[in-house]
């Protein structure tokens, strides 16, 4: 199995590399490499979750198949078969001796006329640069790649970092990086090279990503449970950043929030067993605020403000006024992508991918410390303190939690009332914790009762969002009020959109009973 951690860094920052702390008085070897990588027109590999490719390495030609495994946080875990061919094609009974008696990926290469389809799709022409590390006591290999990949004349530059782990803890990857980060412009990649040349292959657009399946077996320790289910809302939040920061796609935002939502309510979740470090508290909660703002902005020029336009009655000129909500669509969506850039995004999910994988190493023995797990990136350790029982049952604790949250749910849904927008405010987010709880948990339980707890909460979340969407408009006009006079058209406008808004409130309020009256009928776990 290899584990790596990919890092991406500017060509113009390379020789920052060269002379780091680290690497004074290391050797370097200097290697270039020449990769084809292989599939079938209907990539076949691909779709299997595999990549083949062959690759010259000091004049010999080594064929290597990578397949299976997991990226979770920037950190490539993946089985890796790998032998000398006589030329720059791929042997496949040479590759099914050594997959061995693997019965699946023996069976994705036996697939019907897989051999004559195969073809050569793209290439990896780098130049490699290697040191040798020992770091608190793992070998860990530091790759810098700098090159292109190449498609029918088409080219896409690569430069990136790899940390690969020879021997020892998973974990010093990420405190190596730590450390990396502290003098170098560095983003964390969950992206290989063959996922970047198959780029080439489909010319895909950007594209949104909702969370990944996420299924718990029935026997799962609560610790187990709680890495699954961080590292599956860190993989939505990282599937939506390249989006974020190089487009406007709107349900990529949607997205990426999203994933961070879900990851601090799982944070949340799971305080009394590994309370999350302060530092990665407050950087979360940074990031929500980000690209919450980002995202209200983008919801009432895209959705809200559509329902003011459609007003009878408004003033001249009002259709002006999308155009200066739009001018702080884009400023927000600026600065969200600017946020994804920056040293403290690289550093949040360094730290987290350490946090989690020292916590994993030590979890038979403790939980986290309430006070936070303390990294020290020199010596790639963290502190623990105690806590309970990693192996408790996720079904048992699961089920407490439910009830601990249906009690608080059904406790704010009885102090909901039209004129305080903050009991409504907190009504849906004791409903979303608790649906984001049971989706976590949701292969634990079977029958009606889940499908019927769920479509409840979603059904709340709906009618009370909705509520939601009109009072963060009013707050976003009222802001976007004070930048104007009173007397020019633009404060006309905002003024004549609240007004608006609110009527539309007090026209069509939310049936808060109806709302009480459904979470009354939760059922019970």
């Amino acid at each position: 199995m290899e584990v790596e951690l990919k890092l991406l860094l500017a060509p113009e920052h390379n020789q920052q590399l060269r002379q780091h702390p680290l690497l004074a008085g290391l050797a370097t070897r200097t290697q270039p490499l020449l990769a084809h990588y292989f599939d079938t027109p209907d990539l076949h590999l691909l779709r299997h979750g595999a990549g083949l490719r062959v690759r010259k390495e000091d004049g010999v030609w080594m064929q290597t198949m990578k397949a299976g495994g997991s990226v979770q946080n920037g950190l490539h875990q993946r089985n890796e078969w790998e032998g000398p061919v006589s030329r720059p094609w791929p042997q496949l009974g040479k590759l099914r001796k050594l997959i061995g008696d693997d019965a699946h990926w023996r069976d994705v290469l036996a697939a019907p006329h897989f051999k004559q389809r195969l073809e050569a799709l793209f290439a990896v022409v780098v130049e490699r640069e290697i040191w040798q590390l020992d770091y608190a006591g793992s070998q860990i290999e530091l790759v810098l790649d700098c090159g292109h990949i190449e498609r029918h004349g088409q080219q896409l530059p690569l430069n990136e970092i790899e940390l690969e782990l020879r021997q020892g803890k998973p974990e010093h990857l990420f405190a190596l990086a730590l450390q990396l980060l502290e003098r170098l412009p560095l983003q964390l990649s969950n992206v290989n090279k063959a996922q970047r040349g198959y780029s080439l292959c489909r010319q895909t657009g950007t594209q949104a990503h909702h969370a990944r399946a996420l299924a718990l077996p029935a026997d799962a320790t609560l610790d187990a449970a709680r890495h699954a289910i961080l590292f599956n809302c860190l993989q939505q939040v990282q599937d939506n950043e390249q989006a974020v920061i190089h487009s406007d796609h709107a349900e990529a935002l949607h997205q990426m929030r999203v994933g961070v939502r879900r990851l601090r309510s799982a944070l949340k979740l799971f305080r009394s067993v590994a309370p999350c470090p302060p530092q990665l508290k407050e950087d979360w909660r940074w990031l929500a605020q980000v690209l919450g703002k980002a995202r209200d902005w983008e919801v009432l020029g895209s959705a809200t403000l559509a329902r003011v336009q459609a007003s009878p009655g408004g003033p001249a000129g009002l259709h002006d006024l999308p155009a200066l909500v739009q001018q702080q669509v884009a400023a927000h969506r600026q600065q969200a992508a600017q946020a994804l850039r920056s040293p403290r995004y690289t550093r949040l999910l360094l730290q987290m991918g350490h946090w989690l994988l020292a916590g994993a190493a030590s979890s038979s023995a403790a939980a986290m410390q309430a006070d936070g797990t303390r990294i020290d990136a020199a010596q790639g350790e963290a502190t623990h303190g105690t806590g309970e029982e990693a192996g408790t049952s996720a079904a048992e604790f699961s089920r407490h939690t439910m009830q601990r949250l249906r009690k608080t749910l059904l406790k704010r849904a009885r102090g909901m009332n039209d004129t305080d927008a903050a009991s409504i405010h907190r009504t849906r987010i004791a409903a979303k914790q608790s649906r984001y709880t049971l989706e976590f948990f949701h292969t634990l339980y079977r029958g009606k009762a889940l499908r019927k707890y769920l479509a409840t909460l979603e059904a709340t979340q709906e009618a009370l969002g909705q509520h939601n969407d009109l009072v963060v408009a009013d707050r976003l006009l009222q802001q976007l009020g004070s930048e104007h006079p009173a007397a020019t058209p633009a404060a006309r406008h905002i003024a004549f959109a609240r007004g608006y808004l609110r009527a539309l409130q007090e026209q069509q309020p939310t049936d808060l009973q109806a709302v009480q009256a459904g979470l009354r009928e939760l059922p019970r776990f």
